[in-house]
């Protein structure tokens, strides 16, 4: 019985040191800690042109009216989503001084821009009014993720038909710059070439009537006039005329003679100028021959030469028929 009591003692003595030791708990609070990512300085790292959507071959000498790809590379450390707009401008540098890009000119300067906030015009030239300078959206390019700190934009463009040729001291240079809603950066690619480009249209007819055989190669005497050509170029350009080596009738064929003697039987021969003046006439031969060297580039809707004339000589033998043939009018590069 003591033993037991003793044992009843121990255990309630453990139960009541227990009972008196403190509970240990784990207890937490927030305090809010913030910071602001300062806006940062867009960079753009390359501007080149190439003549392949692949980007392979760097363009160095544009052709008018055909597409060139543009890439601008350009990053961001707030991502690329943070860049509201590329800007790229394609300008003429008359005396090769490095100079910096003026206001859009069909012969001169070409803005491009992409804009983020865009909407349906994203993709967008401006080079003055008229212009033939365009950027062809389905083919240009943004990045595909904009949180990346830096990707490429690709720019589809043609150069217009009058951008200014630079066979001389001068040439074209690229401009282009990124910029968010506060910030910008930019850069240069400078000494691209633009090459020659000519266009020619008429809608015109030489209609020489009835002629005499024997006759021609005289003022007011199987003549043709009032035959309109427009010319379309971005440089120095000649006006030539030539014909077809024979016209034909719906019984007889006629010859061209390219000395303007038409001694054979069946000959006939040209001469032409862009006036209404014979003295001034030159002999048309089947390659073409100038009538006028003195075209310097034009406005987007062209020159237009109204006046032009020509002469027809006939041989003193020639069958009864109506022929028809080519008078072909030539724009050339000088």
């Amino acid at each position: 019985m003591n033993a037991k009591r003793i044992l009843v003692s121990v255990v309630v003595s453990l139960v009541l040191l227990l009972g008196l030791a403190p509970m240990a708990y784990a207890a937490e609070d927030d305090v809010t800690g913030s910071f602001t990512a300062a806006n940062v300085v867009p960079d753009v790292t390359v501007l080149e042109v190439y003549s392949d959507s692949e980007l392979e071959s760097v363009a160095t000498n544009l052709t008018p009216q055909v597409m060139y790809y543009v890439k601008v590379t350009a990053g961001d450390p707030n991502t690329i989503d943070d860049i509201d707009e590329i800007d790229v401008a394609l300008f003429y540098d008359a005396s090769g001084n490095d100079i910096s890009p003026s206001t859009p000119s069909a012969a001169a300067t070409a803005w491009f821009k992409w804009d983020k906030d865009g909407g349906g015009s994203e993709w967008t030239v401006s080079a003055g009014s008229p212009t033939s300078w365009t950027i062809t959206s389905g083919s240009s390019v943004k990045p595909s993720d904009m949180t990346a700190s830096s990707d490429d934009w690709v720019f589809a463009i043609t150069p217009g038909k009058v951008a200014t040729e630079s066979p001389g001291t001068g040439d074209w240079d690229m401009y282009a710059e990124a910029s968010d809603d506060a910030l910008d950066d930019e850069m240069y690619n400078r000494d691209k070439e633009m090459l020659w480009y000519g266009e020619i249209s008429t809608s015109a007819t030489a209609a020489f009537g009835s002629v005499t055989p024997g006759t021609g190669f005289a003022d007011n005497t199987n003549e043709a006039g009032s035959i309109s050509v427009t010319y379309t170029s971005n440089g120095d350009y000649n006006q030539k005329v030539k014909s077809a080596a024979s016209w034909a009738g719906s019984s007889f064929s006629a010859t061209y003679d390219a000395t303007g003697s038409t001694s054979s039987v069946q000959e006939f021969s040209l001469m032409a100028y862009d006036a209404d003046t014979f003295g001034s006439a030159v002999q048309v031969d089947t390659t073409g021959v100038s009538i006028d060297a003195t075209g310097t580039i034009t406005g987007e809707t062209g020159s237009t030469v109204s006046a032009n004339t020509v002469w027809l000589k006939v041989a003193d033998t020639f069958a009864v028929d109506t022929y028809s043939g080519s008078i072909t009018y030539i724009i050339a590069d000088r």
